[in-house]
């Protein structure tokens, strides 16, 4: 009976072991398998951060880029805006020079005398002495011209005179600032070419 219960009692512990050992290698077996899907997670994880960096990083560059080229071309405007600026002034500089009164006082007696062959004339200027100008155009103009030529004052010319036929309301202008425009036409494509 001895032997019987002996046998028993192997029976049932290798039952148990067999049992504990089937129950450790499914606890491993379900450990591993946890362990697996917590490292897949983390591996995704850290792949998404990765990703979700380098695309941060891309649109902060792009952005970088973006603003360096606004920078640049800002900077190239204000540039050319000075540079226009300091050679308009220094060709209004010498328009001033150039046109000082004589040499408009002669230019004007020089455009009224032909003009006033073929009609009256008005001559619109600031700056100057209107009643001294027309004293120059009468000895100068003498009685080779039989048309009158009116001179008037004219607050809103700044330097030079405009020039046209009484009652045409058509002057032309010999102003700094139309002189100015002119010169600016033949200024800014060469500057703008110099600037590229």
């Amino acid at each position: 009976m001895n032997v019987k219960l002996d046998s028993l009692i192997e029976k049932i512990k290798a039952d148990g072991v067999d049992a504990a050992k089937k129950q450790a290698e499914e606890i491993i077996a379900t450990a591993n398998k946890d362990a697996d899907e917590i490292i897949k997670k983390a591996k995704d994880k850290a792949a998404q951060y990765e990703k979700n960096a380098e695309s941060e990083a891309k649109s902060y560059q792009k952005n970088a880029e973006i603003a360096i080229k606004q920078a640049a071309r800002d900077t190239v405007l204000v540039l050319k805006e000075k540079i226009t600026a300091i050679l308009e002034q220094a060709l209004l500089t010498d328009i001033d020079k150039t046109m000082n009164q004589d040499f408009l006082k002669d230019l004007i007696v020089k455009i009224a005398g032909v003009w006033a062959k073929d009609g009256d004339v008005e001559v619109l200027v600031n700056g100057m002495n209107v009643d001294a100008l027309m004293a120059e155009l009468k000895s100068a103009l003498g009685n080779s011209v039989k048309s009158t030529i009116e001179v008037k004052l004219d607050r809103k010319i700044s330097k030079g005179f405009r020039i046209g036929k009484k009652g045409d309301n058509l002057f032309y202008d010999f102003t700094d600032e139309s002189i100015l425009e002119a010169l600016r036409i033949f200024l800014n494509p060469k500057l703008a070419e110099i600037l590229k």
